[in-house]
């Protein structure tokens, strides 16, 4: 059997070293994808749509839809509310999921000051095509099919935020352990490992048209290298984010199954979104991989569009925007 090699490398390291959780650059627009607990935290009806082309040029490459809707209401805004659905597909296999996210937010300590608690329900879909598989016979009974496989899932967060600060913790797939892969499907696609995230940043403001926000992100999967996200944004005259990030691999503990000379992900990454017609929000995102991977495509490309929708009220939120 004669495979498509670049298709093998993607799958491989994909099960091997990188997260199942997809990816994303411009998280920190959006948190609701990692962390439920953001739902409603605009207080505002708020839709956005990203699409990501990672190592775009490299064929079987992962590429990543999402759409998220949600709003804030009750007593204060108090009550959060939001939908997510996020497509993700590598080479052969890929991963559709929707959740449901709920989110109740206190008034804690100084103005302002909020804390979040999040719970995420859904489903998850996952498909392995093996007959897209490039392979020398084309009789083989192990790539004539479409396997699909369906799984629920659950999400826990944790955000708070106030003017200058923000810090959130999360955890996704924690039905993972639960469920009877058997009865599943003997293969092991649809099995999801536990994801951890912990993100912070802090609002510095330079001047009246001039503030400054860095941030990080841990992510971790117990399996592979810890990821961390390093960040830093300037907002200029409350109407355009310019930015740029860091990520590369760490290694917090010792993993007994973590080969240290495994595969790097350092990366470079460069954004920018700005706000228009008072509602709308555009970004992109740019990364290099600071890898011999860099040389081979071209880059990874993401754009995302948001929108405000706040009713018949007067102003908008992007009028006093939310920085977080």
């Amino acid at each position: 059997m004669k495979f498509y090699l670049p298709l093998i490398f993607l799958l491989l390291f994909a099960k091997a070293y990188s997260q199942q959780d997809a990816q994303y650059s411009q998280y920190m627009f959006n948190s609701l994808v990692i962390n439920p607990a953001y739902a409603g935290y605009r207080e505002a009806l708020n839709v956005s749509m990203l699409h990501r082309d990672q190592w775009s040029g490299f064929e079987g490459a992962p590429k990543t839809q999402s759409v998220v809707i949600d709003g804030a209401l009750g007593t204060d805004n108090r009550v959060g509310l939001g939908l997510s659905i996020v497509n993700d597909k590598i080479g052969l296999q890929r991963q559709s999921s929707a959740h449901a996210n709920y989110a109740y937010r206190l008034p804690v300590g100084a103005e302002n000051a909020r804390l979040s608690f999040g719970l995420s329900l859904g489903v998850a879909q996952f498909v392995l095509n093996t007959s897209d598989a490039s392979i020398g016979d084309l009789d083989d009974p192990n790539f004539q099919d479409r396997r699909t496989y369906f799984v629920p899932d659950a999400r826990f967060g944790l955000h708070f935020s106030n003017d200058k600060l923000y810090a959130g913790a999360s955890v996704t797939n924690l039905l993972s352990r639960s469920i009877n892969y058997n009865q599943v499907g003997k293969n092991t696609i649809a099995r999801q490992g536990r994801h951890f995230f912990v993100t912070a940043g802090y609002l510095v403001d330079l001047n009246p048209d001039l503030k400054f926000k860095p941030s990080f992100l841990f992510k971790e999967d117990t399996k592979g290298p810890t990821s961390l996200d390093i960040n830093s944004f300037f907002l200029l005259k409350q109407s355009l984010w310019l930015g740029a990030s860091y990520r590369t691999g760490v290694n917090l503990w010792k993993k007994s199954n973590l080969n240290t000379g495994s595969f790097k992900q350092n990366s470079l990454v460069g954004v920018v979104e700005t706000f228009f017609l008072d509602k709308f929000r555009l970004g992109y995102a740019y990364d290099y991989s600071l890898t011999k991977l860099g040389n081979n495509t071209n880059g990874t490309h993401e754009i995302s569009l948001g929108m405000i929708l706040n009713g018949n009220r007067k102003s908008t939120a992007l009028l006093t925007p939310r920085y977080f």
